[in-house]
């Protein structure tokens, strides 16, 4: 067994086809499932179910893959820490999101860039369950996503920094009878056509409680789970959104969208986690700019 084998057999898991997993690898798809054959023969166990194609893997394969994500981690934060010998920081930070954040990034990884050019940066928006998922696996190195839903086992595992209050806005023009200079509660979107996030959405969840909370039934004339649609639903006339605060400050500025903040709801915290082991520099990094 060696790590390029590994490797592939991480990429097969991943695509769950034998020729995406050979392109992703640069290699030929014969070379691919030699490898995989390889590896299974030195492991003395079956790793993929397979016929004339990828099927599954076997209980062994998920086994493996579990250990061989974390191998392939350390092998890069080794990687990493030897960049440094050279003078510059290089190697991966993959961040995840979820799709409803107060905080905007964007300016933290321009600052990161900046200062560490060398580093490739991955950004994923992703639901706040699969994201402690990833972080867990080591699929994600730092994680954008609700600080109120975390239990205390993941507490204990995890390091949460920058907590921001995560409010709600409303996206498009306000009906006639309301004005701009009064504070707008979730009770005088009653009657308005809404364009929301799709109910599977954590932040979903959270304008639903709150709707519950006051007796609201709101007029839902669109879900979606994009928040391209979101923003084009709005700007075509179709109706209003209810987004977070910051997605609304930011569909403001690229597409001159009205938004007014809502007094009476909110999505609870939002706060970057990561793991408190298996730390790599580019992680040492990017949390080092957030404290600064």
């Amino acid at each position: 067994m060696n790590i390029k084998q590994l490797h592939y057999f991480y990429e097969l898991a991943q695509h769950k086809h034998f020729a995406k997993a050979a392109k992703a690898c640069f290699i030929t798809q014969p070379t691919l499932s030699a490898s995989i054959t390889a590896l299974e023969k030195s492991l003395g166990t079956e790793l993929v179910v397979r016929n004339s194609q990828f099927v599954a893997l076997t209980p062994a394969g998920e086994v493996v893959l579990h250990h061989a994500e974390r191998m392939l981690l350390e092998q890069d934060a080794m990687h990493q820490e030897l960049s440094l010998f050279g003078g510059a920081l290089s190697g991966t930070l993959r961040i995840g999101m979820v799709p409803q954040s107060s905080i905007d990034i964007m300016p933290l990884l321009k600052r990161f860039h900046d200062a560490f050019p060398k580093v490739s940066l991955r950004l994923s928006v992703m639901t706040h369950a699969t994201l402690l998922e990833q972080l867990d696996l080591h699929q994600t190195d730092i994680g954008l996503g609700f600080d109120e839903l975390l239990t205390e086992h993941q507490r204990r595992a995890l390091d949460v920094q920058l907590r921001h209050p995560n409010p709600m806005a409303l996206l498009g023009p306000l009906p006639a009878h309301l004005s701009p200079s009064q504070p707008l509660r979730l009770a005088d979107l009653r009657d308005l056509p809404l364009i929301l996030p799709s109910s599977t959405m954590q932040f979903r969840r959270y304008l639903d409680e709150a709707a519950a909370r006051q007796q609201l039934s709101l007029r839902v004339v669109l879900e979606t789970d994009s928040l391209f649609h979101l923003a084009n639903g709005v700007s075509h006339g179709l109706g209003c959104a209810v987004v977070s605060a910051g997605i609304a400050a930011t569909a403001h500025q690229l597409f001159k969208l009205p938004c007014h903040p809502l007094s009476d709801a909110s999505a609870g915290t939002i706060a970057f986690i990561t793991r408190k082991h298996s730390v790599t520099p580019a992680m040492k990094a990017f949390l080092g700019l957030l404290k600064a």
